[in-house]
């Protein structure tokens, strides 16, 4: 009995081990077949991620040009040197040079001039042709990063059967100091440097992004913020015109957007600070003193705005792209666009005097607020204050302050847009974080956790509270997928929601009960009529 026992153990012993070397041998023929290739052919070699715990596949810290470094610091991006060996696609890359941020992780990530690359999330690298979604990160121009932990693609991916891209980008002196008037035409185009690596990554998504399992002709650009302010950007730069098809823009406008006198006088101003007086000074700066002598730019002159952001600079803008955008620059992209309600009070958390200046001097608190209002601010304050009876000064200045630096230049650029592209739709986001007492109301970025459907992030409690709605978050990341697959934001989770046009004004309100209004705040809005917000009059 014990040897037929034995038998019986040595034929299954030699049926299991036969079928271990016909898996084998399947999975080396069929590498994608029992499980997920790992592995990514692109121009410049393979690349392995990893498979997460979603089962959603990351590759994570990819070059997509070579280090902006030594000679090529101040320079447009190069295409990256190609390996031979596998890339370990399995951390993120070092992120561009910054100081501390309000919001997010990227200021204690690993620093590093070398910090061009990105990450891709997909469901797989097959042969699917997904549609391919580019996240641009904001902060000012100045912070953040594509690998911050509220930028995560994997729910994107997991949810939306999308493949999802996150990206770094120069910042700050090392992305958008103007130097054409130092350096010469050798350094002509230093002020749109980060645009140009959005640029460059943007071209590295046309021609590798189908290695892992995306459509290189259904690419949505999205950002919030100066991501945002880069997305309305890019749909009018020429060099950027068929990289993408749709774009998303959340919290950015083109009011913001420098010119080269502004430009070449804050960067007199950085040298100053840095203590340098030529290119070869600027050359031989430490990434310490640049980071130092922005910062000090920043805080004893910088004003409200972006005064190291992009430049039209006649090559990489050769006009306000706004302009750009009504004569149809990006005719062919369809475009989702929106602001929040409370834009400005997210700057309460860093300037508490905000919340109870008095109207009549906010502009002495708003240095750029003067240039639109001017001697009109007293008559637009009171116009304000007759439609909030019960508001405080303060919140009638917090109210002003959103409109003349987001939601009235985000609408100027809707304007633009849906005269050239019928499929352009806009939203008004308006849950209000419950933190501070409320004080917070629905605030700058509060919607960036609900996109990306990550509630529970690092800092996210101390800005949204406990117990925000998850129903917001699916309905949010389901109108944002279904746009990038279709061009159109609906489904079947929302009510309708209608294309914008100057006539209706049709806007998503966007809260737990989302619904469609024509025109909101539509008095306030006229406030601005004949103010184009263009960057150019006024130059805001």
């Amino acid at each position: 009995m014990s040897d037929n026992r034995t038998l019986l153990t040595s034929k299954k012993l030699i049926l299991t081990l036969l079928i271990f070397a016909l898996l084998g041998v399947v999975l080396a023929v069929f590498p994608g077949c029992g499980g997920k290739n790992l592995v990514a052919q692109t121009s410049s070699g393979k690349v392995k991620g990893e498979l997460e715990t979603t089962g959603i596949l990351a590759f994570k810290g990819i070059p997509y040009a070579k280090p902006p470094v030594g000679k090529l610091r101040f320079k447009p991006p190069q295409p990256p040197e190609p390996w031979s060996d596998t890339f370990k696609a399995v951390m993120f890359g070092p992120v561009a040079p910054q100081t501390e941020n309000q919001i997010g992780s990227a200021s204690t990530q690993e620093q590093s001039e070398d910090c061009l690359s990105l990450n891709v999330w997909t469901p797989a690298a097959d042969n699917k042709h997904r549609p391919v979604m580019v996240w641009i990160h904001g902060g000012g121009f100045t912070n953040g990063s594509g690998s911050d932990e509220w930028y995560d693609g994997s729910t994107f991916s997991e949810r939306g059967d999308v493949v999802v891209v996150t990206l770094n980008y120069r910042l700050g002196a090392l992305g958008f100091l103007y130097l054409g008037g130092v350096g010469g035409p050798e350094y002509a185009k230093s002020g749109n440097l980060g645009l140009l690596d959005q640029v460059a990554a943007l071209k590295w998504v046309r021609d590798n992004i189908a290695a892992f399992g995306g459509d290189p002709g259904n690419v949505t650009i999205f950002g919030e913020s100066a991501g945002s302010m880069s997305v309305c950007t890019l749909m009018g730069i020429p060099r950027a015109k068929g990289l993408f098809r749709r774009a998303i823009a959340e919290s950015g406008a083109l009011n913001l957007v420098n010119n080269v006198n502004y430009a070449s006088g804050v960067t007199g101003q950085f040298m100053s600070y840095a203590g340098v007086t030529d290119m070869a000074g600027l050359l031989s700066l430490t990434t310490k003193q640049i980071i130092k002598a922005q910062s000090d730019l920043l805080d004893r002159e910088g004003r409200v705005g972006t005064p190291l952001g992009p430049v039209i600079d006649g090559s990489v803008l050769p006009e306000p792209p706004l302009h750009a955008i009504a004569k149809g620059s990006a005719a062919k992209v369809d475009f989702l666009t929106g602001t929040n309600l409370d834009e400005v009070r997210f700057w309460l958390i860093a300037v508490p005097l905000l919340a109870v200046a008095p109207i009549q001097t906010a502009a002495n608190y708003m240095p750029m607020l003067s240039k639109a209002l001017g001697a009109y601010t007293n008559a637009i304050a009171a116009s304000y204050k007759a439609r909030r009876p019960k508001a405080t000064d303060g919140d009638v200045t917090m109210a002003i302050m959103t409109d003349v630096m987001f939601r009235v230049p985000q609408i100027r650029v809707v304007e633009a847009q849906s005269a050239e592209q019928p499929k352009t739709f806009m939203y008004l986001f308006t849950w209000p974080s419950p933190v501070h007492d409320g004080i917070l109301g629905s605030c700058h970025a509060l919607e960036l956790p609900f996109v990306f459907n990550h509630l529970h992030a690092t800092n996210t409690v101390e800005f949204m509270g406990n117990n925000p709605p998850q129903k917001l978050a699916d309905m949010m990341q389901d109108t944002w997928i279904a746009f990038a697959k279709t061009g159109d934001p609906n489904h079947k989770g929302m009510p309708y929601w209608p294309a914008y046009n100057t006539q209706t004004r049709a806007t998503m309100i966007l809260n737990a009960n989302p619904s469609v209004k024509n025109d909101p705040y539509s008095e306030d809005r006229q406030v601005w009529n004949g103010i184009p917000f263009d960057s150019m009059t006024p130059s805001l």
